[in-house]
């Protein structure tokens, strides 16, 4: 097929998108909308490029103008069946009511039907939250919108994959199935149990913020002097992070369980002790006593300063267990040694037992290693009032065979990766991480400031075939790699290691 196939092809299936939503929602029933949300997300990544989320289900909090952010670019986004002025005003009222025109720079509304061919400007002036831009014409969209951004796209197979989306939901067979799963009720279908990939975390219930106290002036020039010393050039003046990082390492404190917000440093740590290094950079007269619940639920930017404080914290447990985190990536990985060699680490889940956790990868034609693969995981954390979760997204890390840096072959290496596991490998990476994190002994004593608990199940409704978590495949870009036995790793496939 050439552009205008697939350009034609993508103009059906988003008018049968419209028809459906616009059927559903003339009897009543609004859980398509809910259905439509999802389906947007990789449409628009791919035509807009962003790194949307759906907040719905991500269970992300406090959101209640919006449905989809891509948190990284500021974009914001609500999906609506309502073309109609109040709402366009609604959405804006309730945006700025939340202060979200702070975290996000731009915010489009989708209208999912069709949507009107003007707006009353001046009225939505009104209601638009000072210093933030909103243009009707621009940030108010729908189909037609979006396909002719698509009709802008000259790749071809960028085409198909978009083309791929709307068919995977819109032919014949899904309208149909997913016409009959509503009419029948399947929401009330059976449950199950399923293990997400999230477990319960503790912390203390208290903790500590201060005024900075640093004498940046002197750690700028103990830094220039260094940086002369190595032929690096003098910097002029550190960020407020980098300056407390400095200061931190200047008293021998090497430590990341902290988070920097509007000058105030928050920590868990106990900054009215006397040996507590901390004290050496902060104005003891600031030292204040803070419940974490009054602080992570006065509001979305602060819940959002707690959950990097969580993150930080989590540094410094993982640096405890040899793992490190890998900033350009956001990542979480074993770290390997100097020199850079294969690394194996005893644990213990329901028994004890050796697990490889760094690869050496070999160019098969030349014999030499080409990189190194490292267990690694993504973190993120969400909580249901006062309960808190860690999500733990396992994946890998490809290091050049320094050890460190990023190879410059991981994407074609980690999609080899990715096309070996399934689902039961993932799962079991998630439960070794689980146990890893949380494990103490003798002489691995217990994280004072993060504590991980045992996994749970949970039942969830409808119960979901295993095959409808599949994504949709879209073509991958051929990449120019070295051949290497790419191997699934099979250490934990031993159910013993998890269950009695």
């Amino acid at each position: 097929m050439n552009r205008i196939d697939y350009i034609s092809k993508i103009t059906s299936y988003a008018a049968r998108f419209v028809l459906e939503v616009e059927g559903f929602n003339a009897i009543g029933n609004y859980h398509i909308n809910i259905h439509a949300e999802s389906f947007l997300v990789p449409v628009l990544n791919e035509v807009l490029g962003l790194q949307l989320e759906n907040l719905n289900t991500s269970q992300r909090k406090n959101f209640p103008a919006i449905d989809l952010a891509d948190f990284k670019n500021r974009v914001a986004i609500q999906v609506t069946s309502t073309s109609s002025l109040d709402k366009i005003k609604s959405t804006l009222e309730t945006f700025g009511r939340h202060n979200l025109h702070q975290q996000f720079d731009v915010l489009f509304i989708y209208v999912i039907t069709e949507k009107r061919g003007q707006y009353n400007e001046a009225k939505i002036a009104e209601v638009i939250p000072e210093g933030f831009s909103f243009i009707a014409e621009e940030h108010i969209i729908d189909k037609d919108s979006i396909l002719q951004k698509i009709n802008a796209i000259s790749a071809t197979p960028k085409l198909l994959n978009i083309s791929k989306l709307y068919e995977h939901e819109f032919s014949d067979v899904q309208i149909e199935q997913r016409k009959k799963k509503f009419e029948s009720g399947y929401l009330n279908s059976e449950p199950e149990n399923i293990c997400p990939n999230m477990v319960r975390i503790s912390f203390p219930s208290h903790l500590y913020k201060a005024n900075l106290n640093i004498d940046e002036e002197n750690i700028t020039a103990n830094l220039n002097s260094y940086l002369i010393s190595i032929g690096k050039r003098e910097v002029k003046k550190l960020k407020p992070a980098k300056l407390v990082q400095r200061a931190l390492r200047e008293n021998n404190a090497m430590s990341s369980d902290w988070i920097l917000h509007e000058n105030w440093l928050y920590t868990f740590r106990d900054l009215t002790k006397y040996n507590e290094p901390f004290r050496k950079i902060i104005d003891l007269g600031t030292i204040t006593l803070l419940d974490c619940a009054e602080l992570y639920d006065q509001n979305e930017a602060y819940n959002r300063v707690f959950k990097n404080l969580l993150r930080n914290t989590l540094m410094q447990l993982c640096h405890k267990k040899g793992i490190q985190w890998y900033a350009p990536r956001s990542t979480f990985r074993f770290a390997n040694s100097r020199p850079p060699k294969v690394k194996q680490i005893r644990w213990k889940g329901k028994k004890e037992s050796t697990k490889t956790v760094i690869f050496e990868m070999i160019n098969k034609k030349e014999g030499h290693v080409i990189c190194y693969r490292s267990l690694a995981f993504k973190a993120s954390f969400l909580n249901f009032d006062t309960d808190w979760y860690m999500v733990i997204n396992p994946t890998w890390s490809f290091t050049n065979p320094g050890g460190y840096h990023e190879s410059r072959f991981e994407s074609a290496y980690m999609s080899g990766i990715k096309r070996l596991e399934n689902n039961n490998s993932v799962f079991n990476y998630f439960r070794f991480f689980s146990y890893y994190l949380a494990y103490t002994d003798l002489f691995t004593p217990e994280f004072p400031y993060l504590k991980l608990h045992t996994p749970e199940p949970i039942s969830m409704s409808p119960s979901l075939k295993e095959a409808k978590w599949k994504p949709v495949k879209v073509n991958e870009k051929d990449i120019d790699a070295p051949l290497t036995d790419l191997q699934a790793d099979t250490e934990l496939e031993d159910i013993k290691l998890f269950e009695e």
